[in-house]
Parts: C-alpha cells; sequence; structure tokens
C-alpha cells in the first residue's frame, strides 16, 4: 500500500492519524483513512479504510469498505466489504459483497443479502428451519427408528418383533410409492 498521506494531500481522501483518538459520531463524503482510534458510530458515503494500526468501537455504515486493523462493531457496506489478511474484526458484517482474506480474525455473522426491502419476517429466525419444511412436505409415516425407539423399555424378543415389522411396513410403502 502506498503513503496514505500521499492521496490526503491532493483532496482526494482524508486521513485520521495514529496519534488521533476521535468520540463521537463521525460522517464524511470524502475518501477515508482510519489510522488512529475511533468511538461511536461512523457513517459514510464513499470509501472508508481502517487502515493497519487503526482501532475502530463502533457500527460503521459506508458504500466501500475495507479493513486492514481492528473493528469492534458492525459493518454496512452498501457495495462491499473487504476483511484483509491484518485485519481482527468482532461484529456482524450486511454487504451484498464481502471478502474475507486468509489470515484476517473475524468473530460474527456475515449477512449478504442485498435485498433492502426484505422485511423482518424474513429474517432467518422467523423462517421455518429445511426439517420443518420437509416434514411438512413428508406423509406421517413411522420409521424403524421410531418403532425401535417406541420399543426400547419392552423385553428384546418384543424389541426385535417391533422392528421387523417396521422394516416390512417401510419395504411396503417404498413399493406402493
Amino acid at each position: 500500500m502506498s503513503n496514505p498521506y500521499d492521496n490526503a494531500r491532493d483532496g482526494k481522501s482524508s486521513v485520521l492519524g495514529p496519534t488521533l483518538i476521535f468520540k463521537g459520531e463521525l460522517s464524511a463524503d470524502e475518501d477515508l483513512l482510519i489510522k488512529g482510534r475511533v468511538e461511536g458510530s461512523i457513517k459514510h458515503s464513499s470509501s472508508l479504510t481502517i487502515g493497519d494500526g487503526g482501532h475502530v468501537k463502533a457500527n460503521v455504515a459506508a458504500e466501500y469498505i475495507a479493513v486492514e486493523g481492528r473493528v469492534e462493531g458492525d459493518l454496512n457496506g452498501s457495495k462491499c466489504v473487504k476483511i484483509r489478511e491484518t485485519a481482527k474484526v468482532d461484529g456482524n458484517i450486511v454487504s451484498p459483497s464481502v471478502s474475507l482474506v486468509e489470515g484476517a480474525t473475524f468473530n460474527g455473522k456475515i449477512d449478504m443479502d442485498s435485498d433492502p426491502a426484505a422485511s423482518v419476517s424474513d429474517s432467518p429466525a422467523d423462517r421455518p428451519s429445511d426439517d420443518a419444511v420437509a416434514a411438512k412436505d413428508k406423509p406421517a409415516t413411522a420409521t424403524s427408528d421410531d418403532a425401535i425407539a417406541a420399543a426400547k423399555d419392552k423385553p428384546a424378543v418384543e424389541k426385535r418383533s417391533a422392528a421387523k415389522k417396521s422394516i416390512r411396513a417401510d419395504k411396503k410403502s417404498a413399493n406402493a410409492a
């Protein structure tokens, strides 16, 4: 990576240097490189880079987010989030495009659902599980596992008999289908 201060001089980006400590809500419209410490929240309309040595304790929202340093908080990239090999991230990522480079440390969840109109009812907790959907579509029949579980407390002779009956019933239903 080139010297970040070179880009800052041409007026295209801002740099929060390594000795800077910022607390509060940070918002900007130009590219931003954070080399220092930020605590609070970051709302950004352009490209944001948390540089190597940068430490952010905040929820971050930006168009493009690149992390080379440390982040404790959620990252919401409207276009892309890149977690580089030197990064340490503790938080969730929401973005249609996510890149996690080998060597990076990440602890959280990634949501790449790019549909901003997704309702609260579309959250994973509200959706039925795959098992529930499969069970709904499958006719209710006893399986050999069910018969064995039901016969668990019965004498050995009755257990074998129940299992044999169940296996025969499974074969009949398979042949009927």
